[in-house]
Parts: C-alpha cells; sequence; structure tokens
C-alpha cells in the first residue's frame, strides 16, 4: 500500500505533467489566434526580463558559494562547451545543407535548462536540485547560451530567410537582463550578503512558474504543420538526440573524472536535459530548418520527462 507522502508526491507530479499539458494546448491555440506572435513575443520578453532574474536571485541568494560548487560548475561547463563543440562537427559532418546543420547544431548543443530543467531538478533532487540548475542555467556557458545559439543561427541562416541583419553580439549581451543580474547578485554575496539566506518560498514559487510558461512559450512557438520527415533527416536527426541526452552527461562524467571532481548525480540529469524551446523561436527567425528542430524538442522532452518521472517513481 502507498503511503501517504508518497501518494501525494505522485499526485503533485501527475498535476505538474497535466498542467504542462494544458499550458502547451492553451499556447497553440492562442498561436492560431490573430495575436499570437504579439504575444509570443510579450510572454518572451517577461520571461527574460522578470522570470529568469528573479530565478537567479534565489539560486544565487540560497547557495553556499565555496570551492566544491565552483569545481562542480567548471567540469559541468567545460563538458558543455565539449558537447557544443561536437553537435557542431557532426552537424558539418552529416548536413546536406546549412539551414539543416543550423538545425541539428541546435537540437544536439542547448539543453532546456529553464522551463524543463528547473521542474525535473527539483522534482528529482529537491532544492539543493534546483539550485545547481538555476546556477548552471544563468552561468550559461559564461556567455549566455541564447547569444550561443543566435550566433549559430546567424551563420547557417536561410538565403531566403525573413531575419534583418545579424544583431552585435556584444550589444546582445550589454542588454541582457539575466547577465546583469548575475553581475549584481555575485558582486552581493562577495560583499554584503556573504552567507546563503533562507528563501524556500521563492524557490517553490521558481519551481512551480517556470515549468507552466516555457510550455505555453512551446505551444506558442512551435510549427503547427503536419510532420513530413524522410528517413535520411530522421537519422541525422537521431544523432543530434543522442548526442543532446548521451553524449552531453558523458562527457560530464569524463570531465569529472579527469578533474577528479564528485560532480552530484544531479549534475548528469541538467547535462542530459531535452532541447531548449528557445531553439524554435530562433530557428523560425533566422529560416532554419524548424520542423526539425520541433521534432527534437517533442521527442527528446518526452524522453527525458517520462524517463525522469519512472525513475523518481521506481527510486521514491
Amino acid at each position: 500500500m502507498i503511503n501517504p507522502p508518497a501518494h501525494a508526491y505522485n499526485a503533485r507530479v501527475l498535476g505538474s505533467l497535466l498542467l504542462f499539458a494544458l499550458c502547451g494546448a492553451v499556447g497553440v491555440l492562442l498561436q492560431r489566434g490573430a495575436h499570437g506572435d504579439v504575444v509570443r513575443a510579450r510572454l518572451w520578453t517577461v520571461n527574460y526580463v522578470v522570470f529568469i532574474p528573479v530565478a537567479a536571485s534565489y539560486a544565487f541568494l540560497t547557495v553556499d558559494l565555496d570551492g566544491t560548487l565552483v569545481a562542480v560548475m567548471a567540469c559541468a561547463l567545460g563538458a558543455w562547451w565539449l558537447t557544443v563543440a561536437l553537435a557542431g562537427a557532426y552537424a558539418r559532418l552529416v548536413a546536406p545543407t546549412r539551414p539543416v546543420r543550423g538545425a541539428l547544431w541546435l537540437v544536439a548543443a542547448f539543453p532546456n535548462t529553464g522551463f524543463i530543467g528547473f521542474p525535473l531538478a527539483h522534482l528529482a533532487f529537491g532544492d539543493d536540485g534546483l539550485r545547481l540548475a538555476i546556477i548552471y542555467d544563468q552561468v550559461s556557458l559564461v556567455v549566455p547560451a541564447i547569444v550561443v545559439a543566435t550566433i549559430i543561427a546567424q551563420r547557417h541562416v536561410a538565403t531566403d530567410g525573413e531575419s534583418g541583419p545579424p544583431t552585435s553580439v556584444v550589444r546582445t549581451m550589454l542588454a541582457s537582463p539575466p547577465l546583469w543580474t548575475v553581475a549584481v547578485l555575485l558582486v552581493l554575496r562577495l560583499t554584503v550578503v556573504p552567507d546563503p539566506l533562507e528563501l524556500d518560498a521563492l524557490g517553490d514559487v521558481v519551481g512551480a512558474i517556470v515549468g507552466p510558461v516555457g510550455f505555453l512559450l512551446l505551444g506558442l512557438s512551435v510549427p503547427l504543420s503536419g510532420f513530413s520527415h524522410e528517413r535520411r533527416e530522421v537519422v541525422e536527426l537521431g544523432g543530434a538526440m543522442a548526442i543532446r541526452v548521451l553524449a552531453a552527461p558523458a562527457l560530464v562524467w569524463v570531465v569529472a573524472r579527469v578533474a577528479g571532481v564528485d560532480v552530484p548525480d544531479a549534475m548528469y540529469l541538467i547535462a542530459a536535459l531535452p532541447t531548449a524551446f528557445h531553439t524554435l523561436v530562433i530557428s523560425r527567425m533566422y529560416g532554419l530548418e524548424v520542423a526539425l528542430v520541433r521534432l527534437g524538442v517533442l521527442v527528446t522532452s518526452a524522453v527525458v520527462i517520462t524517463a525522469t518521472v519512472v525513475w523518481v517513481g521506481i527510486a521514491g
């Protein structure tokens, strides 16, 4: 017989999954409306300017900034850069065109560290997992991951794409609220807030809001045309997805072993997160093969979410 705590926990998991599905469906309905593009742009701006900085504030104000954490994050970020390089090499090797190459690179290289990463890390490893996921998301390849993804997309833009001139990388970074938030928080932790704070309520809010907002954005951004992929495309995409969910955590293990660092189990889940939702938005902006990105996002999300929920159910 399931004891009450386990029953309540399973109910919370089921409730979260149903909420994600509902938000995705609402996003699709909004996209079909006359103002879908406007809603998507405004919601993305609110997420970028408000939700991400709030999540960063929770993580950096509640975590112990010690040498152990720095070593763990250094291993994780080193492995992420290796994943980006491996994804680029793979895409260059197999892709027949520049838009396909860019799409495969995005699918393989960029994990959904926020919208799916936060709630999954919180589900599987509690507050400690959530803090690691947020810090990993905010440190973000040192340069914000969305900036790196945009540079990749710009270099693989279709000749008939609708995008304008490439945005300056420096200008994009200087205008980034998350980047400035992290800079301010680091200064605060090194000066007036040397000890971590107790902000459990804020952590619960972050864990509850970020996932639904992400699935709402997914519904607003996913192409609504039918699925039609040649066998070669599916095989090429399969390799990119394998890099995202299998090679990425394997590289964390390799880097950690070489560096002699004991990496928490949560970091392997964080490294294996599915393809980021923002790759869909960027692909649409720069005329990449967005249908491939859509399939990569949907398949990797389904696989990782299902595997995590099953693992939590078995382990719990």
